[in-house]
């Protein structure tokens, strides 16, 4: 082999040999590009935070060079693959959701994006959305171009939680307007609200038997049979004594007896927009004058009915939410004071019914029996000889009550209507036996005559 074939052979041998060693180093490079799944990352506090949209059967790509590891969040959302080449990340969008993807870099830092997948355009979840906000009243779903709306209100904060957490299932498409305690979803419905507060009450007793005085002789207190007083001028040096009979010494008869009955009903009527909180109040206030030492003042005792109602109501289900809070109070006699008393009964509750149910809200029911014998000790209490030496009395009370609710929709009256009635009103106020002065009503339907409906008929003068 002749010198210049030998270095001809050597010059290809190196050739050969660089190429392979350029090869080699550049797959060396483009190795860390190829990233390893690891579900076991831990999200750093120090991760930087990015966002992308897809919709379901979007692809997106994403930089992948300098990335050595990556984790997906929930499985199922999103489709999250690197390419052949290992410099970026394919993102394919399954179904509605939100998940996260986890990016390490050579360096050690992160970046964490937030992947939302939303559904396919032009194809809104109208009625995903209205199954899953069939348990909440006075809400709807109201679609104005591309987005649609939640609109109306609830009577809780956890109830306007759990439909903000709908909305986010859809971001992008659906906006929540919900607030809490107004907002309903037709304002242009009147909603009634009768509440019947009802008690029923019955009083019975008697006292038989020989009353015996408790006291021969004091000074004071009502007890006493002799009552005296005593005083003393420093002045003029002279004194007065008083002494007199102010009850019956000897012992009296006691055939007392007393049996009744009462009943109270109380009605109150509110009327409110679809939505909108109604309050009533109605009662007064008793003012007494009280003397604590030397310092006068004035004690207020106020009673009478507060009520407050929030109804929502869906003409679509015909379902009705109410949510009530009511107190009421009534005034009862002195007892051993010169202040009246007060019987209360409050209610607060959430109910929901169908248009034209009524309920009763709440209910009470109590009976009182007391027995005493007042008399000559030991004595008295001998069986059936006992009435001679004191008297006994019994006494039984029975109290029941309930309080009664009672929605209605108020229905405004077209004006058409308002003056058929209103002249049939008037005809029946001038009624004076001539049938042919009477018109209350149409005989002949509207399409009878060119025009619409007949005009009514001319009233005669006498």
């Amino acid at each position: 082999m002749s010198s210049t074939a030998a270095v001809a052979k050597l010059h290809r041998f190196s050739r050969t040999l660089l190429a392979g060693l350029l090869a080699a180093g550049l797959f060396a490079v483009s190795a860390p590009a190829r990233a390893q799944k690891k579900d076991d990352i831990k999200l750093s506090d120090k991760a930087e935070q990015k966002s992308l949209s897809v919709q379901v059967g979007e692809n997106k790509t994403i930089p992948a060079v300098d990335i050595k590891q990556y984790s997906e969040g929930i499985p199922g959302i999103a489709e999250v693959r690197p390419t052949p080449d290992g410099k970026r990340f394919i993102i394919v969008g399954l179904k509605p959701g939100t998940t996260s993807l986890l990016l390490i870099k050579n360096d050690g830092s992160q970046v964490n994006y937030s992947i939302t997948v939303a559904t396919v355009a032009g194809a809104l979840p109208v009625t995903e959305l209205k199954a899953l906000l069939e348990p909440y009243m006075g809400v709807q779903v109201r679609q104005i171009g591309s987005q649609l709306f939640i609109e109306g209100g609830v009577n809780t904060k956890e109830d306007a939680e759990k439909i903000k957490q709908i909305a986010e299932l859809y971001p992008g498409q659906v906006v929540n307007l919900v607030t809490v305690g107004t907002g309903a979803i037709d304002r242009k419905v009147n909603i009634r609200i009768d509440f019947f507060f009802v008690q029923y009450n019955r009083l019975s007793g008697y006292a038989f038997g020989v009353t015996y005085p408790t006291r021969i002789a004091g000074i004071q207190g009502p007890p006493a049979v002799v009552r005296s007083t005593f005083g003393y001028d420093f002045v003029a040096k002279t004194g007065t004594a008083n002494a007199a009979l102010v009850d019956q010494p000897l012992p009296g008869l006691d055939i007392a007896s007393n049996h009744g009955w009462a009943k109270v009903i109380k009605q109150s009527t509110v009327i409110t927009t679809n939505g909108n909180q109604a309050k009533f109040d109605n009662g007064g206030e008793l003012n007494f004058a009280i003397t604590s030492g030397l310092q006068p003042s004035i004690q207020k005792i106020t009673f009478g009915t507060e009520v407050e109602v929030t109804p929502r109501y869906d003409p679509v289900s015909k379902n009705l939410e109410v949510k009530v809070k009511a107190d009421v109070s009534d005034l009862t006699p002195p007892e051993g004071t010169s202040l009246p008393g007060r019987n209360t009964a409050k209610l607060d509750t959430l109910v929901y019914m169908k248009l034209g149910q009524s309920l009763v809200l709440s209910g009470i029911r109590a009976r009182n029996q007391r027995h005493n014998i007042q008399g000559l000790p030991l004595l008295s209490r001998i069986p059936v000889f006992g009435v001679l030496f004191g008297s006994h009395s019994d006494q039984e009370e029975d109290l029941e009550g309930a309080v009664f609710i009672i929605p209605s929709v108020v229905e405004s009256v077209p004006k058409s209507s308002y003056d058929m009635v209103k002249e049939a009103m008037q005809q029946y106020d001038g009624f004076s036996g001539d049938m042919d002065d009477v018109n209350s009503y149409q005989k002949a339907p509207p399409a009878y005559q060119e025009g619409g409906a007949p005009a009514a008929a001319p009233k005669k003068t006498p």
